[in-house]
């Protein structure tokens, strides 16, 4: 008898948003931009809502 296979992790409630999802890329290159000379540190806070603010611009660009 072969011992029973791992379950599959279950499959989250609901997928993240296109919104969300270009917040996330929005914040990855933010976090980077610290590291280019002239680029100041953004307050984990404040890197949030400007990657959201970008995530709304670019809902808006995509359009309905």
């Amino acid at each position: 008898m072969s011992p029973t296979p791992p379950k599959p992790p279950a499959a989250p409630e609901s997928a993240p948003s296109p919104r969300d999802l270009f917040a996330a890329h929005v914040a990855a290159a933010l976090i980077q931009a610290p590291k280019q000379a002239g680029v100041p540190r953004l307050e984990r806070d404040a890197l949030a809502r400007q990657a959201f603010e970008f995530a709304d611009a670019m809902m808006r660009a995509r359009g309905p």
